[in-house]
């Protein structure tokens, strides 16, 4: 998931882009379970859109979209942490 969080973020893949989970399986040395449970874990995050029967895509962020999740993040990390 962090792997592909830095993709996302660093628009490596396009915002709107599907997402090969075989490429990326093979690129990343994994199989597709790891890979479908860091999808899940990005979809829960609002980085990645999971389309029945379509797939896994890169959601469409602006940078503002992008510096609220952040800081959302940070909140609840901070949160968990205490």
């Amino acid at each position: 998931a962090d792997r592909l969080r830095q993709r996302i973020l660093a628009r490596e893949m396009e915002p709107g882009a599907w997402i090969d989970e075989l490429k990326l399986c093979s690129e990343l040395g994994i199989s597709r379970t790891p890979m479908r449970e860091a999808l899940k874990v990005l979809a829960a995050e609002g980085l990645v859109t999971m389309k029945l029967r379509r797939g896994a895509y890169v959601t469409e962020m602006s940078e503002r979209d992008v510096q609220e999740a952040y800081q959302l993040l940070a909140l609840l990390e901070s949160d968990a942490a205490a």
